[in-house]
């Protein structure tokens, strides 16, 4: 038995994984420079459990000295270059969709 991956969807070309389609539902760039920065401290670079925390933007941990966006509402946090690029396109958070 033979498979063919020709004209599957996984053959195709990989998509940009802020792609939405071509319809604009992010958040305003005024919008984006209002949400607070913070830098990533000792105390914070951990969860609860004791583990690094981890942007589920770029899938790499926080750095002390790292700059951060905590989400309002949800507040997930995330390295604020990958959160700042993802808003843009999609004005919800990554992890729980809560709208920003």
């Amino acid at each position: 038995m033979q498979i063919s991956a020709r004209g599957s969807p996984s053959a195709e070309e990989p998509r940009d994984l802020f792609e939405t389609g071509g319809a604009v539902r992010g958040l305003p760039a005024h919008a984006l420079r209002r949400l607070p920065e913070i830098k990533v401290a000792a105390d914070t670079a951990v969860d609860a459990a004791g583990e690094a925390l981890c942007c589920s933007v770029c899938l790499q941990d926080m750095q002390v000295g790292e700059s951060a966006r905590r989400l309002p509402g949800c507040r997930h946090v995330f390295h604020a270059p990958c959160i700042d690029r993802w808003l843009l396109r999609q004005a919800s958070c990554p992890l729980c969709r809560r709208d920003i």
